[in-house]
Parts: C-alpha cells; sequence; structure tokens
C-alpha cells in the first residue's frame, strides 16, 4: 500500500516510468535529509547516539564541503540512504520529518523551526563489455540530484508572541530569508551591469551557501511560494509577493551540457 503518515492526505502515486533508460548502465538512488537550524546543518536520517553510560548524545551540527572540481556544495558526513522503491524513499522522509524541529506559536501550532533539504541523487555507473561488472571509474560515473527545500516562513514576533527560544529561532530564521533576498537582488543587479560589480554574499547563510554552485549555473532552480489568504496577513502577504516577482528576475547562466558519450567503452 501507498506509504502515508498519521493525518496525511491520501495521494494517489504515479505510475509512469521512463522508456528511455540505458540498459547498458547500472543505476542506484540515495536519499539524504538534513535541516538548517539557528543557522547550523544536522542530519535528520542519521542514527541516534548514545555514551558510555547509555544516555543520548545530543547530534553535531555538519560542515559544508566543497568539491572544487565539480563546484559543488554540500553538507559533510551526512547518511546516505540507498533506497530501491517510492515507498522507502517516503519512509525516509517522514522519519526525517518526525526529527525536524518544531514547535507551537499562536499562528500555527506545528510551525516549523529550521529550514529543510530533501536530496535525492542518481548515480548511474556504465557496465563493461561484457554487461557483468560495474565501472567504478569516476570519469564514467554520472551523478544528478534533486534537492527539495522547504524555507521557514518569516515571523514577526508581535504576532507569534515569541520569547526565548523560540524569538531566538524566529531571528535565525528570518536572518537566512534576508540573506537569500540580498543574494538575489546582488545577482539582479550583477546581471543587469552585465558584470558582477558587487560580491553575492553566500556564506553569510547555511542554506544559501549549500546552492551557491546552482545559483551560478551548475543546476537549475524553481521556487513555490506560498501565501496566506487572510486579511489578516496582508503585509507578509505582500511582502512575499515582492520577494517572489524579485526572484523572476534573476536568469541563472547555464553552464555547458556535459553528455555520457557511450563510445567510451569502445
Amino acid at each position: 500500500e501507498w506509504p502515508l503518515r498519521p493525518g496525511a492526505e491520501i495521494r494517489i502515486p504515479d505510475s509512469t516510468k521512463l522508456d528511455c533508460v540505458n540498459e547498458d548502465s547500472a543505476y542506484a538512488v540515495f536519499i539524504s535529509y538534513i535541516e538548517v537550524y539557528n543557522n547550523y546543518i544536522f542530519d535528520l536520517l542519521e542514527e541516534d547516539q548514545v555514551n558510555e553510560y547509555g544516555h543520548p548524545v545530543l547530534p553535531e551540527s555538519k560542515k559544508v564541503g566543497e568539491d572544487t572540481k565539480n563546484k559543488v556544495m554540500y553538507a559533510k558526513d551526512v547518511a546516505e540512504i540507498e533506497v530501491k522503491s517510492t515507498e522507502e524513499a517516503c519512509a525516509q522522509l517522514w522519519r526525517g520529518q518526525e526529527r525536524r524541529r518544531k514547535a507551537a506559536t499562536i499562528l500555527n501550532d506545528k510551525s516549523s523551526r529550521s529550514h529543510s533539504v530533501f536530496n535525492i541523487r542518481l548515480v548511474q555507473a556504465p557496465y563493461d563489455e561484457e554487461g557483468k561488472q560495474i565501472l567504478l571509474n569516476k570519469e564514467m560515473i554520472t551523478i544528478s540530484q534533486l534537492s527539495l527545500v522547504d524555507l521557514a516562513g518569516s515571523e514577526r514576533a508581535s504576532k507569534t508572541n515569541a520569547t526565548g527560544s523560540q524569538l531566538k529561532e524566529a531571528g535565525g530564521i528570518n536572518s537566512s530569508l534576508m540573506t537569500l533576498h540580498t543574494c538575489l537582488e546582488t545577482l539582479r543587479a550583477n546581471q543587469i551591469a552585465g558584470r558582477n560589480i558587487k560580491m553575492v554574499t553566500y556564506r553569510e547563510s547555511k542554506i544559501t551557501l549549500l546552492f551557491k554552485n546552482f545559483f551560478e549555473g551548475s543546476g537549475k532552480v524553481k521556487m513555490v511560494v506560498c501565501v496566506n489568504p487572510r486579511s489578516e496577513d496582508f503585509d507578509e502577504t505582500l511582502h512575499v509577493m515582492k520577494f517572489a516577482e524579485l526572484t523572476q528576475d534573476v536568469q541563472v547562466q547555464r553552464g555547458q551540457e556535459v553528455h555520457f558519450d557511450e563510445n567510451i567503452l569502445q
């Protein structure tokens, strides 16, 4: 049966499939799931750790690494779990969702206190000439990644009545969203000028740093904006719509497409 988390609406599985899969290659799908909480990165899929006395140990934050050859930013030392089906992937998604930091506010009884990134990585490696052994040559392996980013919504303390740790969390969320807004504004200004007149401040926030390479042309970026239709939230809705309008003006310059050459084995 289609896996559902408790309280989730019924979803219909998509039974379509690709007809252009190269049967001379082996494929594997890996899942990872992280959250960015107060500008620290935590792995939502790593196993719980205990000390020598059997007491739970607080998870350690992860650092951002850079693959300089492929110009890719990534979170270091996070669990990557191979999945064989959509059901297994959904099970890992729900597992991570349960561990994500949430709290009740006046506006939302399950308010996200962090941004999250759910990564789906597809790895393709060719077989040898006899079609038996997988060739683990890095130059012949193709890796594609889809990152689903859930950005926590901006908050006004005057409306949520947040105090203490929740107020600090809201400040971290708002600061990272402002950094994203600033990066997009700078990208647009540089594009209008036709040259880099200002440095893009990706490193001021972990969430923008992780996707630095996407904005610089190593991937495609799509943004979906959620707004609240309540009239009481008009100011926030207007602010979000202006932000959405800004994103439409930013053109990500794509790099040259690289395709695997099947004749490389000959």
